[in-house]
C-alpha cells in the first residue's frame, strides 16, 4: 500500500463525528443500552473505538439528568459534562496492554451523538476514540483487553478487530469464543470480555497504518517509573566537593547540623 493510501486509511479512522463506532448499529434498543467497541491493529500500537448507545427508554431517563439548568435542551457543555464523566467512568474499566506494556486509557476524542438536544427525547449514543501504544515496528504484536465497565440495564456487548491493510491477524479470541470473522457478541452484564478479555495477535508489515503519536494513551510502567537520565550536575558537583577536600566537607556538615 502506498503512502496516501495508508494516510487516507487512518484518516478514516479518526472520523468519529456522532456515528457509532460498528456500522449497521444505528438502531437502538428500547430497553437496554448496549455497547460496542472495535479494536483496530496498527503498526505502532491500536486504535481502540468505544460506544456506548443508550436506548430509548433509558435514554430518556438519562436525558433528565442531563438538563442540569431544567431548560427543556440540553446545551453543549452539559452534554460534555456527561460525556467526559462517562469517559472517564469507561477509562477507569478498561485494562490494556501492547507487547507487555500495560497501557492508561486517555481518549483522543470524545463525542457525544445526542441528535438532538430536546430532553423529551429517547436514545443516544458516546463514541471515545483513544490510541495504545507499542514500539513502531514491523512483526509481531499482542494485545490484551479486558473490559469491566458496568453499564445499567445491560444489553448486547459486542468487540469486533477490524482488519486493517497489510495486518494479518493470527489469533483473536474472548474466552473461549474463538470466531474466524473476528466480531464477538455477548448479552448481559460482564461476560467473557469481563473476565478473560479479548486475546489479539497479529504481524504488521511495511504497509500497516501507524497512529504516528501516542496521544490516546501513554504506558503505566514509564508514567511511574522512576527518572534515570543522566545528571551531569551531580557529578560536577562531587569533582568540586573532592576537589576542595576535607574543608569543604566539615563546611556542608556544619551547615546540616545547624
Amino acid at each position: 500500500m502506498d503512502p496516501t493510501r495508508s494516510m487516507t486509511f487512518l484518516k478514516a479512522l479518526l472520523a468519529v463525528a456522532a456515528i457509532t463506532v460498528l456500522s449497521g448499529h444505528v438502531a437502538p434498543s428500547v430497553d437496554d443500552n448496549n455497547r460496542y467497541l472495535k479494536v483496530t491493529p496498527l503498526r505502532d500500537g491500536i486504535r481502540f473505538a468505544y460506544t456506548v448507545f443508550f436506548g430509548e427508554i433509558p435514554g430518556a431517563s438519562v436525558r433528565r439528568t442531563m438538563d442540569r439548568n431544567s431548560d427543556g435542551t440540553i446545551d453543549d457543555a452539559e452534554a460534555k459534562q456527561f460525556a467526559d464523566k462517562l469517559a472517564a467512568d469507561v477509562a477507569a474499566a478498561v485494562d490494556i496492554e501492547v507487547d507487555g506494556m500495560s497501557q492508561r486509557i486517555r481518549w483522543a476524542q470524545v463525542v457525544p451523538g445526542l441528535g438532538t438536544d430536546q430532553v423529551a427525547a429517547g436514545s443516544f449514543s458516546v463514541d471515545l476514540v483513544a490510541f495504545a501504544c507499542a514500539p513502531d515496528r514491523e512483526g509481531k504484536h499482542a494485545v490484551k483487553l479486558r473490559d469491566q465497565f458496568r453499564i445499567s440495564r445491560p444489553g448486547e456487548t459486542e468487540i469486533k478487530v477490524e482488519d486493517s491493510p497489510g495486518t494479518t491477524i493470527t489469533r483473536a479470541r474472548v474466552g473461549a469464543a474463538d470466531d474466524p470473522t473476528h466480531d464477538f457478541r455477548f448479552a448481559g452484564p460482564g461476560g467473557p470480555l469481563s473476565d478473560d478479555g479479548l486475546e489479539l495477535q497479529y504481524t504488521a508489515t511495511s504497509s500497516t497504518p501507524q497512529a504516528g503519536t501516542c496521544t490516546g494513551a501513554s504506558s503505566a510502567a514509564s508514567t511511574h517509573a522512576p527518572d534515570q537520565r543522566p545528571r551531569p550536575w551531580l557529578a560536577i558537583v562531587l569533582v568540586v566537593l573532592l576537589g576542595l577536600g576535607t574543608p569543604a566537607i566539615l563546611y556542608f556538615k556544619r551547615r546540616k547540623l545547624a
